[in-house]
């Protein structure tokens, strides 16, 4: 047994020197979650890493002989990360249940509520990994196979596992952040090339459209209710002209983008000129219709048309996903610190996780009418106001959009 021992603690001492080389995150912490489970013998072992925008521990890597683990995500301030935070050490179920033992106040309340989730968890250890004072993940082991104890070697040896494991995460992360600006500089550099080439082609469309159309209605007018197959194929390459039309000048301000001047704009005031624009859509879809916008918000900084614009979009793009079904929208409004966040939230049948992706990509649309231009434009308006725009969809459980727009301050320049 001590044999076995010794053997894997220089397997693992051995790898987690190399865990640096591995620069994706995901990658990483699957190798970190097998590279233990395999080299110790457990039953089942878990990866839990941070998530700063949704302030929780996510799921990242398990291995666990029911195949699912029991718990996918852990809130930043729930009990078992306290503990963690608290006393940045490896947490042992054995020793909590020790300490519980005639113990009362907080403290007993806190470790009670900790031995719990461990319990759910089917963990027998947990290891967290730290970077200054940041919990930045923590292991979750279960048993041995062996039935064998955790002993204070291996306590030691978990230890620095675990700090090798902080700083292969940190240059991961600093990797991962590397790669994404550099493809977000390529991206825009295409995105240069493509408006050069699009603004070109656009006026070169449009000059012949105008005559298709107008030629077509000329002859519409001079044929009217003489042929009923012929007034149906004028009509038709009329509003086709029309949508054409309409794409290019999408494209000519996609490509050279007017600029717009800011002010400080009544964001409540915009969402009901936006909901009354698109009241005959909203009624026609059958949607239930919620404004949850209070009164006295902070001015935003923004360009009033250009905010209906994207307000409109958004709430028009829901009740099409929404379809004749119906649903329920969504539109909520709260001040937050320098900011002011808008959400736009439907119960469609949600967004797949390939299209979200893609989702403000120009000319990518799903729709058989769409143009691709929509959110691009909506993403960029806001960027051009300072603001920002996410999605968050679950297929089958709709999908919410969330503005965050800068308040309006005195000194800003109009």
């Amino acid at each position: 047994m001590l044999r076995d021992q010794r053997r894997y603690h220089r397997t693992l001492i051995s790898a987690s020197s190399g865990m640096t080389r591995v620069k994706e995150i995901g990658r990483l912490c699957r190798l970190i979650a097998y590279m233990v489970n395999r080299t110790v013998g457990l039953v089942n072992t878990a990866l839990f890493l941070y998530d700063p925008k949704e302030q929780r521990y996510f799921l990242r890597a398990a291995r666990y002989r029911s195949l699912i683990p029991p718990k996918l995500s852990i809130g930043q301030g729930e009990p078992l990360i306290e503990l963690l935070q608290s006393q940045k050490d490896l947490v042992v179920l054995e020793e909590l249940e020790m300490e519980l033992q005639g113990k009362r106040g907080e403290r007993a309340r806190q470790v009670e509520s900790a031995y719990t989730w461990m319990r759910e968890l089917e963990a027998r250890l947990i290891v967290p990994s730290f970077s200054d004072e940041r919990l930045l993940a923590f292991l979750v082991l279960g048993a041995k196979r062996s039935r064998e104890p955790y002993t204070t070697d291996d306590i030691a040896i978990f230890s620095g596992l675990a700090n090798q494991a902080a700083l292969a995460i940190e240059n991961a992360m600093v990797f991962e952040e590397l790669r994404a600006n550099e493809a977000y500089m390529v991206q825009s550099e295409k995105l240069a090339s493509i408006g050069q080439l699009a603004s070109g082609m656009a006026h070169e469309i449009h000059n012949p459209l105008t005559i298709i159309s107008g030629e077509a209605q000329l002859y519409l007018e001079r044929f009217k209710d003489q042929n009923a197959q012929v007034d149906q194929l004028l009509r038709s390459i009329i509003e086709e002209c029309k949508r054409a039309a309409d794409i290019t000048r999408r494209i000519l301000r996609f490509a050279k983008p007017a600029p717009a001047e800011v002010s400080p704009v009544d964001l409540k005031a915009v969402v009901e000129e936006s909901l009354t624009l698109a009241g005959y859509q909203a009624r026609l879809e059958r949607v239930e219709r919620i404004v949850n916008v209070p009164d006295g918000l902070p001015k935003v900084r923004s360009n009033q048309n250009q905010l209906q614009e994207v307000l409109l979009n958004l709430i028009l793009n829901a009740c099409q996903a929404m379809g004749e079904q119906g649903g329920r929208l969504t539109v909520s409004a709260a001040a937050n610190g320098g900011s002011v966040v808008l959400t736009v939230e439907d119960t469609g049948p949600g967004i797949p996780m390939n299209i979200q992706r893609r989702i403000f990509d120009p000319f990518y649309t799903t729709k058989p009418t769409g143009t691709g231009l929509g959110l691009f434009v909506t993403q960029r308006i806001l960027k051009s106001h300072g603001g920002s725009i996410e999605l968050a969809s679950e297929e089958g459980h709709g999908a919410r959009f969330t503005i965050q727009l800068p308040v309006w301050r005195d000194g800003d320049a109009a």
